[in-house]
C-alpha cells in the first residue's frame, strides 16, 4: 500500500503563514527595504510638486497681470475713440488679440500642469515598481 501523507488544513495554513512571514522579512528587511524607499519616494514627490506648483502659480499671476494691463489699455484707448466704427474696430482687434493670447496661455498652463503631475508622480511610480518587484509573484502559464 502506498501511504501518501496528506497535509491537514492546519498544516497547510501553518506552512502558508510561515512562507508569508519569510517572504515579508526578505522583502521588508534591511535598511533599504521597499517601505523606506516608498517614504523617500513620497518625500521626493512632495518636493517636486511644491517646486512645480510655485512655477505654475508664478505663471498664472504673470498672465493675470498681463491680461489686466491689456484690458485697462483697451479701456484707455476706447475712452479716446471718436466714432462707433472706430470703437467697433478697436473692440474687434482687442478680442482677436486676446483670444490668441488666451489660447497660448492656456496651452502653456496646461503643459506646466501636465509636467507637474508627471514629475511629481515619477518618484512614487518608481518606488511602487521597486516594491512590487521585490515580491515573488508566480508567472502566468
Amino acid at each position: 500500500m502506498n501511504a501518501r501523507k496528506t497535509k491537514t488544513p492546519v498544516e497547510l495554513a501553518t506552512e502558508f503563514v510561515t512562507d508569508s512571514i519569510d517572504t515579508a522579512k526578505a522583502t521588508f528587511g534591511g535598511e533599504a527595504g521597499p517601505a523606506k524607499e516608498s517614504v523617500e519616494a513620497l518625500s521626493a514627490s512632495a518636493k517636486v510638486y511644491q517646486e512645480r506648483l510655485a512655477d505654475l502659480q508664478a505663471k498664472s499671476l504673470s498672465y493675470f497681470e498681463a491680461n489686466t494691463k491689456a484690458f485697462l489699455g483697451f479701456w484707455r484707448e476706447a475712452a479716446g475713440v471718436k466714432s462707433p466704427e472706430a470703437l467697433f474696430a478697436l473692440q474687434q482687434g482687442f478680442f482677436k488679440s486676446q483670444s490668441e493670447v488666451a489660447l497660448k496661455q492656456f496651452q502653456d498652463l496646461n503643459d506646466a500642469t501636465v509636467a507637474l503631475v508627471r514629475e511629481a508622480a515619477a518618484p512614487v511610480q518608481d518606488g511602487l515598481k521597486k516594491s512590487f518587484a521585490a515580491f515573488p509573484f508566480p508567472k502566468a502559464a
